[in-house]
């Protein structure tokens, strides 16, 4: 195991005998896994900002290669069953939502990179065809000089986004998706000391 193992397996502990690292989380309400601005049913609310943030940060420590397990730890009060089952809905609404949205993302940037492709390749095309026309004068052949740039422009524009964006997203939507394939739990202890 090489040294970045180790530490993701000290700092997430397996989840029951699985090969799933636990992402714990101590809350000390049901209503501290969601935004707090927001009044919507559990099923329907966003996630606290902080823990969104906290997720990312976990999801980044651990490779995507591992499934993950989340872990609410809350102080020991009444066990409610049924909101339970709705915070796992709730969170599991964002968590889809979440992968919808970079979906579109995704689909809108494969539109421009389309749309970036056949401009490049048309004013590269009429660069191309109207070269003897535009090398007779210094005015047309800078011109020409113009299309032929911009023509590249776009193409570099089109390739920047399928290596660099889209990557991008198609790796954040599998750290979604990982999320989405996460067993959610509620556990009523503290969090075990882990010294």
């Amino acid at each position: 195991m090489n040294d970045h193992g180790i530490k993701t397996a000290h700092a997430y502990p397996k989840f029951e005998d699985t090969d799933r690292y636990t992402i714990e989380i101590a809350v000390d309400n049901y209503d501290d896994i969601f935004n707090e601005w927001d009044r919507a049913p559990f099923e329907r609310r966003g996630l606290d900002p902080e823990l969104q943030c906290f997720l990312e940060e976990c999801s980044r420590d651990i490779s995507l290669s591992h499934p993950l397990a989340i872990v609410f730890f809350m102080p020991t009060v009444e066990h409610d069953a049924d909101t339970e089952a709705r915070c796992v809905a709730g969170v599991r609404n964002q968590f889809a939502f979440k992968i919808h949205v970079l979906n579109k993302e995704l689909h809108g940037a494969m539109i421009g990179v389309l749309r970036n492709l056949l401009i490049g390749v048309t004013i590269l095309f009429l660069s191309i065809f109207y070269a003897g026309l535009l090398a007779k004068t210094l005015s047309l052949q800078v011109l020409g000089a113009g299309l032929s740039i911009g023509g590249w422009v776009f193409i570099w524009e089109a390739l920047a986004t399928i290596g660099f964006k889209n990557r991008t997203l198609h790796h954040t939507i599998k750290e979604w998706e990982r999320f989405l394939d996460a067993p959610i739990v509620f556990k009523q202890e503290s969090i075990p000391d882990t010294e």
